[in-house]
């Protein structure tokens, strides 16, 4: 099936007056911020930058796959070609805490912009910001990307704002919205998260976020891992995906009809099983210890000096040794909190394979596309939360009614 750089191909010529700004559209927003671009990219259009990237002798490495086709596409594509770079942030940052952060911001019309939010890219400093999201209920970047919307709003105050990011970014822009103040907030047409991480109970209980919910979007592809960690109170669709489970974090995977995404049946069981398996490993170790545990790995790989993940997966024997030395290079209470962890997460995955899902209560549990017709996950990072009453005759209704227009019409619903 179609997906969205099939559909900058179908639909790349039509300008927003023709067709408005949409789902898909902010998908490839989502995605073109992690092109290799800087601050002087201000005042160009996407067309250019791409232009710039494709005779780029450093950048031909990249011209492969899906990011090879977007810049081949843009600039035969005025949709998004054309659109003027407002601001594009890059920092990366040890001190005073972990932070890699990107961010770009986007004219969709005379009176619309759109910032974009980038998600985890190969550093280890990005990656020691996601370990920490994992056990910290807000995160220094989370408030960073705060802090760059109330930029923007100052800087254009005419202008009505969309909130988009991918992974990491998805959960940011949402962040974003529910920390900025109310006339900010009001100016917000949407934060839409592509499968992002969620929240812990303290976020999205706060004023803020309660107050915003309305205005976010989440979507998360059938086999989602990254979008499963952490809980969804917001509107949350499931994208159908032919991709494999690994590939389909990347929403130019996923699929698309006309200009709007395919909702699937419901989240997989494989993406079921291993939600369940990271709430089981979020309650068995305390944070303090993973903590601990987190920044002393962090703290390994930079004495080791390992920057990058490539370092770690481009050369598999090499890598693996790399990865060795550093595990053994930790106190031995911290490896064998670093151990018991994945220990656990695979034993959980392993002995819920089939269970709860065919057997037991869940068996009555609606797979659905959209959370507005039901909830999409049936179980809490926190453990305070009321659980789930499943009725079967509650469900019953859902059982053969969960499928959904080939053209994604149900996403607009």
């Amino acid at each position: 099936m179609a997906n969205s750089l099939e559909y900058l191909r179908w639909r790349g010529d039509l300008t927003f007056k023709e067709k408005p700004f949409n789902s898909v559209d902010a998908s490839l927003l989502a995605s073109l911020v992690y092109l290799p671009v800087d601050k002087s990219a201000a005042g160009h259009t996407l067309k250019e930058a791409a232009e710039r990237l494709h005779d780029l002798p450093s950048f031909q490495h990249q011209m492969h796959d899906e990011t090879g086709t977007e810049i081949w596409l843009l600039p035969k594509a005025p949709r998004l070609g054309n659109l003027e770079i407002l601001n594009w942030t890059n920092r990366m940052e040890r001190e005073p805490r972990p932070l890699q952060f990107t961010a770009a911001t986007f004219r969709i019309t005379d009176n619309t912009i759109a910032i974009s939010y980038r998600g985890t890219d190969s550093s280890m400093i990005g990656w020691n910001e996601d370990m920490i999201m994992n056990f910290t209920p807000e995160v220094y970047g989370q408030n960073v990307a705060a802090n760059y919307l109330n930029d923007i709003a100052r800087k254009f105050p005419n202008d009505q704002i969309y909130l988009i990011g991918h992974s990491k970014g998805g959960n940011y822009a949402q962040f974003a919205l529910s920390a900025v103040k109310p006339d900010i907030q009001d100016r917000v047409i949407k934060a839409i998260n592509f499968d992002g991480p969620g929240f812990y109970h303290k976020v999205f209980t706060s004023a803020g976020f309660k107050r915003a919910m309305s205005k976010m979007k989440t979507y998360l592809p059938e086999s989602s891992i990254i979008g499963a960690m952490l809980d969804h109170p917001e509107r949350t669709l499931i994208i159908k995906s032919d991709a494999s489970m690994r590939e389909q974090h990347d929403p130019r995977r996923w699929n698309i009809g006309r200009d709007s995404f395919v909702l699937a049946d419901g989240l997989s069981t494989g993406a079921r099983v291993i939600r369940h398996a990271l709430i089981h490993f979020n309650h068995s170790i305390p944070n303090t210890k993973r903590g601990e545990m987190f920044s002393a790995l962090f703290e390994a790989f930079e004495n080791s000096n390992i920057s990058d993940v490539n370092q770690l997966t481009t050369h598999k024997l090499l890598g693996t040794y790399r990865f060795g030395r550093v595990i053994m290079s930790l106190e031995p209470e911290l490896r064998q909190v670093f151990n018991s962890m994945f220990t656990d997460i695979w034993s959980t995955y392993r002995s819920n394979l089939n269970l709860p899902f065919i057997d037991g209560p869940f068996q009555y549990y609606p797979k659905i596309g959209d959370s507005r017709k039901a909830p999409i996950f049936f179980e809490f990072y926190d453990q305070s939360l009321p659980n789930i009453k499943l009725d079967p005759k509650l469900f019953k209704e859902h059982k053969h009614s969960n499928r959904h227009f080939s053209f994604g019409k149900s996403e607009q619903e």
